[in-house]
């Protein structure tokens, strides 16, 4: 099922000049759906640890054999822009760091043993560098929930009717 397919469309003026109106019909992709559905249940997912390589459409073909319903692996963890709220590859992450930040070996701020924020003249506290701020934020979204491949369609039947 690709996604936008059950989208509404609206008209759209794509000039937007005041005396040469052009309308066009378009999907309307700021639709959002929630997990509205009844998803909320544990043992309706597995969890799974996001690897390098990994993508949405990936793991929705090797777990659906389907790469189409990638949507639903976004979906199940609240995801609506897969560029900021996936985790970054290695190399998508140096580039990110090092375009954010002048010196991405500054320090971004001291923790203590107990990975707490505090103070540089704490007993005990260490840097941490930008690149291992980043790097730990980029890795707390690696754990993902998948739904079960047997929930599937019903996921799609309720998102089906939601949109529709």
């Amino acid at each position: 099922m690709a996604y936008f397919n059950h989208f509404p469309v609206i008209g759209y003026d794509v000039r937007g000049e005041k005396n040469n109106i052009s309308i066009q019909f378009i999907t309307n992709v700021l639709v959002r759906i929630r997990k509205k559905l009844e998803v909320t249940n544990n043992s309706f997912f597995e969890q799974y640890f996001v690897i390098e390589g990994d993508r949405p459409d990936t793991l929705a073909h090797q777990i659906y054999g389907d790469s189409d319903l990638h949507w639903i692996i976004l979906y199940a963890n609240y995801m609506t822009n897969p560029w900021y709220d996936w985790p970054l590859s290695n190399i998508d992450l140096q580039k990110y760091v090092t375009k954010k930040y002048n010196n991405v070996y500054d320090v971004n701020h001291w923790e203590d043993a107990d990975g707490y924020e505090v103070d540089e003249t704490a007993s005990g506290a260490t840097p941490v560098t930008h690149y291992l701020y980043e790097e730990k934020l980029n890795d707390a979204k690696r754990p993902i929930n998948i739904i079960k491949p047997e929930f599937v369609d019903q996921i799609i039947k309720e998102f089906k009717q939601l949109v529709d």
